[in-house]
């Protein structure tokens, strides 16, 4: 199983020398070093390493803000080494999820991001209620100027329905659905589109 290391600095002037000992004196059998913030989700190095970890290897670092500087980063960093049955080792933070207290410390992490998603579940909810409560119309917004203009263009072109959908931008049974609302009712009368007859040609 290989174990694979990954060191962090911000900027090039910054040494990884602490670092460096510590993932040598660990054992690790290939080091991946990166210049960037550790405040970035995508950096090109981190995913390398990612990339070579395989099952059952091992992924360490010096600390923890060596990974990541935000804790909702740092836990779907270490969901998706739990997922892929990948052992976490933190030197100076004195974590290794191959040991009974790592695994421990991995469940309380886990435990504290279940929480945090609850609790911005129920801010929406709250959001959303109050939104309701003060008149705010929720969803999608209804298409207006589409059905007015697709309207339009069917009772003053010759455009079959096909095509004022196409223009328009709704489906074609939006457009029956407002023309039966203004009386107006289809019947199959051509191969090549449905005509409308209004409510009282259809009855004579």
């Amino acid at each position: 199983m290989a174990v694979i290391g990954y060191m962090r600095v911000s900027t090039h002037y910054q040494k990884f020398d602490s670092q460096l000992q510590a993932l040598k004196d660990y054992g690790v059998d290939e080091i991946f070093k990166e210049y960037e913030s550790g405040r970035k989700c995508f950096r090109n190095e981190l995913n390398k390493a990612l990339n070579a970890l395989e099952q059952g290897d091992t992924f360490v670092i010096f600390k923890l803000d060596r990974l990541a500087r935000g804790t909702k980063q740092l836990l779907i960093l270490l969901e998706e080494f739990d997922r892929r049955n990948i052992h976490f080792v933190s030197i100076e933070n004195n974590i290794d999820t191959s040991t009974p207290v790592g695994r421990f410390f991995f469940t309380i992490m886990g435990a504290f991001a279940e929480m945090e998603a609850e609790l911005i579940r129920e801010r929406v909810l709250a959001g959303l209620s109050a939104a309701k409560k003060n008149g705010v119309i929720l969803g999608r917004p209804p298409l207006v100027n589409q059905v007015n203009k697709a309207l339009d263009l069917y009772h003053t072109t010759d455009m079959s329905t096909d095509e004022i959908s196409r223009r328009c931008g709704i489906s074609i049974s939006t457009i029956y659905h407002h023309l039966r609302k203004e009386g107006v009712y289809r019947t199959k009368k051509t191969k090549t589109d449905d005509l409308l007859v209004s409510s009282g040609e259809k009855n004579k």
